[in-house]
């Protein structure tokens, strides 16, 4: 059984999601003692991790000093690997962008994303203290190894790759699927606000989708929780969703299929086909939006969360299959309660790497907050 956090843990993670939050405060959603606070709290403060971030008038009684995370602690990289675009950030703890490099997307070899890595801190962080990277990889990963297992895209197997590149940099090294990275980069970030559960789908060239419980993420039991494009579509063929809504099986079939379509010049993008759209591409967009909107629904269905996400690279966007996917979740959703679980679009060009850096803040404040419990 996994080993539950420590206090000062515990404090850091409820100081990093409610910021600003008073100790009163802190106590009342710990459950621990205002001493058990104060020390934790005291403890953060003097390694400068948390910063007082003023005070608060109440009612009665003395102003409440609030607390907040120091977002110029250290610094962290995120680096986005998957089918649209390979990108490097670097953010602060609160996720604030910092700096950016695109560098080639495909195949990528892990001295070639060492290499990149090298050349990005050079130039965008020789004065800044980086605490940690963040990878988050299109394919699947075992984050406790912090080996990726298999990525069709980058031709990686069994590629101890945190390993490698914690090795050459002296830095903390944390990997996750790109989906998963999104969605607890949510909760470090703020964008799911107080909701407790959400699900975070991730829509291009395959789909797949981060589900955040209690705000935790969910993995399953071996860790595949949320691979919504091997889903089967239910349409009596054995069809799963990405091989009929990702972007990628889109542009193929109306390349082979649409006579319309100019085969020596054909449409790279979704924003690109929806131009003037043929009958067919009409129709293969709107089958698309369809069957993605009744997937999400279904996962709303057996989760119940308070939000659902629909994440999207701005160049994949399709505004034909997007609206009958909120149209398609809208009628098959759950009607059995009064509560309508909301649907946004998250169209951001950085939310993956962002989302890299946040999964990476989150690993790197536990790691905090242990060093600290371990000083005598």
């Amino acid at each position: 059984m996994p080993t539950p956090p420590s206090i000062t843990t515990r404090i850091l993670r409820l100081i990093v999601e409610h910021a600003s939050i008073s100790q009163s405060d802190l106590k009342v959603r710990s459950a621990l003692s205002m001493s058990a606070v104060s020390q934790a709290t005291n403890k953060l403060l003097n390694k400068g991790i948390i910063r007082e971030l003023g005070l608060r008038k109440v009612s009665m009684g003395r102003p409440k000093t609030l607390l907040g995370i120091n977002p110029d602690f250290t610094y962290v990289i995120g680096v986005q690997l998957n089918a649209e675009r390979n990108l490097i950030v670097m953010t602060d703890l609160a996720g604030t962008l910092i700096s950016e490099q695109e560098i080639p997307a495909g195949k990528l070899t892990p001295k070639q994303l060492g290499d990149a890595l090298a050349k990005f801190m050079k130039s965008s962080a020789p004065q800044r203290q980086i605490g940690a990277i963040g990878l988050a990889i299109s394919g699947i990963v075992d984050p406790d190894s912090g080996y990726c297992l298999r990525s069709i895209l980058l031709d990686w197997n069994n590629v101890d790759i945190a390993a490698q590149l914690s090795e050459r940099f002296s830095i903390p090294v944390f990997i996750e699927n790109d989906a998963n990275a999104l969605a607890l980069a949510t909760v470090v970030f703020g964008q799911i606000g107080q909701a407790h559960s959400a699900i975070i789908a991730t829509y291009g060239q395959g789909i797949g989708a981060g589900i955040i419980l209690n705000r935790q993420l969910y993995r399953g039991r071996h860790g595949n929780a949320g691979e919504i494009g091997n889903g089967l579509i239910g349409d009596g063929t054995e069809r799963v969703l990405e091989d009929v809504a990702s972007s990628r099986a889109i542009l193929h079939y109306l390349w082979e299929n649409d006579p319309s379509i100019d085969k020596r010049n054909p449409p790279r993008t979704l924003q690109e086909l929806e131009q003037n759209p043929s009958p067919l591409t009409l129709e293969t967009l709107t089958t698309a939006g369809h069957h993605l909107g009744v997937s999400l629904a279904n996962l709303s269905i057996a989760f119940d969360p308070d939000i659902i996400y629909l994440t999207t690279e701005p160049q994949t966007v399709s505004r034909i299959l997007l609206d009958q996917a909120l149209q398609s979740f809208q009628k098959y959703r759950l009607r059995i309660t009064p509560q309508v679980t909301p649907i946004h679009f998250l169209t951001e060009s950085h939310m993956w790497a962002q989302g890299a850096a946040g999964f990476a803040v989150n690993r790197l404040l536990d790691m905090l907050a242990t060093d600290i419990d371990n000083d005598k």
